[in-house]
């Protein structure tokens, strides 16, 4: 007996989760009066630290982005099986890209338990946290979508070109918004809205890959099964294992 659950959804969540909470805590920020309104993407108003340090606002950004945090490490877990199911290998890159996701995850959960709190050690811890879980993630989806490009090309078949050609597009983005948040913090007199305005961007964008790799797990088939074999001295025994299989749609 087999049974298969499908794993696109963890894909899913890693994207999704984080911006609901962010963009629920901005507009509960905005509703107390803590924050102004606006749209940050364009005029960088607030930052996504603001949106989720005052208020009830407090809560739900912790209360949403620790589970986010792990449901990001259970995502890179699987990125590598997915790899590896599919050919690439257990080189050094997809255990580097492994390691670096974890990283990322963890300081994601310090950034968040740091947030809100005063005093100089705090933000310090709020300063490395976010910018290792940032540049740290952003590592870890280059690695992802190199192994993409170098897959065999049986299995880079199974894969739907255009979701490769928009990581990408997401990832060179991601380094374009790095290289010009140096000379922006740096050399820009009001540079707090710019940064924002890349900050939240880069937030997004980063949902966005994640978002592609739903649709790449879709694609492919890939989930568990569940699989009971008889024992043929007492009862049954369960095996758990990761696979993919093209969809016959």
């Amino acid at each position: 007996m087999r049974a298969g659950l499908r794993l696109s959804w963890v894909a899913l969540a890693t994207g999704l989760l984080p911006l609901v909470v962010v963009h629920t805590c901005y507009l509960i920020s905005v509703q107390g009066g803590h924050i102004p309104g606006c749209v940050p993407y364009l005029s960088g108003c607030t930052s996504i630290s603001a949106a989720g340090r005052y208020g009830t606002a407090y809560f739900v950004f912790k209360g949403g982005m620790i589970p986010a945090a792990v449901i990001m490490a259970t995502y890179w877990v699987l990125c590598r099986q997915w790899l590896v199911s599919l050919g690439a290998g257990d080189s050094a890159a997809p255990r580097a890209m492994l390691a670096l996701g974890l990283i990322s995850a963890a300081f994601l959960v310090l950034y968040t338990v740091y947030l809100g709190s005063k005093g100089d050690f705090y933000n310090l811890m709020r300063r490395y946290g976010v910018n290792v879980h940032l540049s740290f993630g952003v590592l870890a989806q280059i690695l992802f979508t190199r192994e993409l490009t170098r897959l065999p090309a049986s299995a880079r078949r199974t894969v739907p070109r255009w979701i490769i050609r928009n990581k990408l597009v997401v990832v060179g983005s991601l380094l374009a918004l790095g290289f010009l948040s140096i000379p922006v913090g740096n050399f820009m007199p009001d540079k707090d809205r710019a940064e924002n305005v890349i900050e939240w961007l880069f937030a997004a964008l980063m949902a966005g890959y994640y978002l592609l790799t739903a649709c790449a797990w879709r694609a492919t088939g890939f989930h568990a099964a569940l699989r009971v074999t008889p024992d043929t001295e007492r009862a049954t025994k369960p095996q758990f294992n990761l696979r993919h299989e093209k969809d016959p749609d």
